[in-house]
């Protein structure tokens, strides 16, 4: 009987024992509010290179210079020269380019008449003689791109040189070669430039096919119809280098400055500016592509990750100890705060406050400088200081590690293998080669953390 008393009087100190050790806390909630979203896209450049083979633009001066080219048919012209000439293309015209400039040879087929006449003391005295050569005429080009997109051509002489001689004795007279050579240049060099001056600038149409890539681009472009994946790129201006060329390939790279945003979903809305801006002509261009993606990631799935962490871990200090149960997070401001209720020495809801930040390493989201909020804080002192030395913040913050790199690899790869060959439409070509992942700084919104996502790369636009 003695025995079952001692029991019962263990039993009710040991419920009084627990009953005072375990402390009721009574915290308050941290409020959740966020700072405005305001995100700038970083700007991108788009390298839009036109490119034409010499053999084309020497196709076009061929169809336009045919046949007979030049023809004088008057002794008396030219201030009395006792000389005709007619000449033709004898071959095809040859194009190439250095030094920045267009270079041509043009071979042309000459028939010449040319002798001497003499009037005196009512005595006219005569002898002209045909004969037929072949020169080789010689040109060069410098071509500019204006701000308006038009194309600003001009053609000089370079020379010449001759295939094969006239005869130049004629009678008596001596035929200077060089005045036979002057004079073709002379009177073929006007009708020999005007057909090279309207075949460059019809061959060189850049602003047509500027505005047709300009229209073309700002138009949302569905990368991977299964995952809803769209690139829309806003343009706001364009640049160019001077024209260049090698291997038989003319050249006029220019590049586009603007944003490019990638979406998930539903198609976004398009917004076309169809008006070309004036081209800025610069020595360098940047070919930095740079597609700005927002990741959002939802305070559901936040909230699921931190369950698995930290719901039934328990935290031992000296003789003390806690259980967490349940957990739940949001923002306050820049801070992402986790609301945990906790069971054992102390009940109740304590609350941490962390910094969302990305981690490379392993593409996931940590919450640095996690701690105890401001007011839990002052709770503790007064109730649990134990628990506020117990280095639980520590252990907790460790934990902390939203993956969300999957995501974002996703979309990479979907971009990767999309750009290898896009065709926009109008026979534009987008073709890419992307680099890297840059992930900024993640922002707390209502409906979860937001990071902005940088994929790098080069991209560029052309036309087949």
């Amino acid at each position: 009987m003695r025995l079952l008393r001692n029991l019962l009087i263990f039993i009710s100190l040991t419920a009084i024992f627990q009953s005072c050790s375990s402390t009721k806390l009574s915290t308050e909630k941290p409020s959740e509010n966020y700072i405005p979203f305001s995100y700038e896209p970083v700007p991108s450049t788009i390298s839009l290179p036109v490119e034409m083979k010499v053999t084309a633009l020497e196709a076009l001066l061929n169809r336009q210079l045919t046949g007979l080219i030049y023809a004088d048919t008057s002794l008396d012209n030219n201030g009395g020269d006792n000389m005709m000439v007619k000449a033709w293309k004898k071959d095809n015209i040859k194009i190439g380019f250095e030094n920045g400039q267009f270079i041509y040879r043009v071979p042309l087929k000459l028939w010449i008449k040319a002798g001497w006449k003499i009037n005196q003391f009512g005595i006219s005295l005569s002898d002209y003689r045909e004969m037929n050569a072949e020169i080789a005429l010689k040109f060069r080009s410098s071509v500019v791109v204006n701000k308006d997109w038009s194309v600003t051509t001009v053609t000089t002489s370079d020379g010449y040189e001759w295939l094969t001689k006239p005869t130049l004795k004629i009678g008596p007279v001596d035929l200077p070669i060089t005045f036979i050579a002057d004079m073709i240049i002379k009177y073929n060099t006007k009708t020999i430039n005007s057909a090279i001056d309207a075949g460059l600038e019809q061959s060189l149409d850049l602003k047509a096919t500027a505005k047709d890539a300009w229209i073309e681009m700002q138009k949302p472009m569905l990368l991977s119809e299964e995952y809803g994946l769209w690139l829309r790129i806003s343009p706001k201006s364009i640049s160019a280098i001077p024209i260049t060329g090698g291997k038989g390939i003319i050249k006029h790279t220019s590049s586009i400055q603007g944003v490019a945003e990638v979406f998930t979903g539903k198609e976004p809305p398009s917004r076309i500016n169809r008006t070309l801006p004036d081209l800025t002509t610069v020595n360098n261009l940047g070919d930095e592509f740079l597609a700005n993606v927002v990741s959002y990631i939802g305070y559901d799935y936040l909230d699921s990750i931190t369950r698995l962490m930290l719901v039934n871990t328990s935290y031992n200090y000296e003789k003390k100890k806690i259980t967490i149960t349940g957990v739940s997070v949001y923002g306050n401001e820049s801070r992402m705060i986790i609301a945990a209720d906790v069971i054992g020495t102390i009940n109740g809801k304590l609350y941490f406050s962390g910094m969302p930040m990305y981690r490379a390493v392993d593409s996931s989201i940590i919450l640095k400088d996690l701690q105890f909020s401001i007011q839990t804080r002052n709770v503790l002192l007064k109730s649990a200081s134990w628990l506020g030395n117990s280095g639980i913040e520590k252990l907790i913050g460790k934990k902390m590690s939203y993956p969300i790199g999957a995501e974002i690899r996703g979309t990479y790869d979907m971009m990767v293998q999309s750009l290898t060959k896009y065709e926009i439409g109008q026979g534009f070509i987008m073709t890419g080669k992307l680099a890297g992942i840059e992930v900024q700084q993640p922002v707390l919104a209502p409906a979860g953390i937001i990071a902005p996502v940088s994929i790098k790369g080069k991209l560029s636009v052309k036309l087949e």
